[in-house]
């Protein structure tokens, strides 16, 4: 991941660098968890999801070491419809979802608002 995203940041790559830290070990990348996390969430067929909408209020709030497993539960927080741009545009909504990453321990490691773009069922 860090090789992919350019984030080379001491802690995620240099455990001998750690000490006088508040990391007990190299950890992973906040970004990498946030887009594990969705990959626990999103099936790969075509389905109504159409597109990631954004991301709101990300927080990570543990660090999460190497041999950690990670699980995730989504909430639907909201829902809202979107405006259709022109006749040949399909009926689509903005639903806002509360991501909550936690660990093997049971204990929260990031939380965020996640946003999707969703094609409606009801195209009428």
């Amino acid at each position: 991941f860090a090789e992919l995203s350019g984030d080379k940041f001491y802690a995620h790559m240099d455990a001998n660098s750690l000490e006088g830290t508040i990391f007990t070990g190299r950890v992973a990348h906040g970004y990498f968890i946030l887009s594990r996390a969705a990959g626990l969430f999103v099936d790969a067929p075509k389905g109504p999801v159409l597109l990631n909408y954004g991301i709101d209020e990300c927080r990570f709030t543990k660090p999460v070491y190497p041999g950690s497993t990670i699980c995730v539960r989504f909430t639907c927080k909201e829902k809202a419809d979107q405006e259709k741009k022109n006749e040949e545009d399909i009926a689509k909504g903005i639903v806002k979802w509360f991501v909550d990453v936690f660990d093997e321990t049971g204990e929260t490691v990031a939380v965020a608002t996640i946003l999707t773009m969703v094609k409606k069922l009801n195209q009428s």
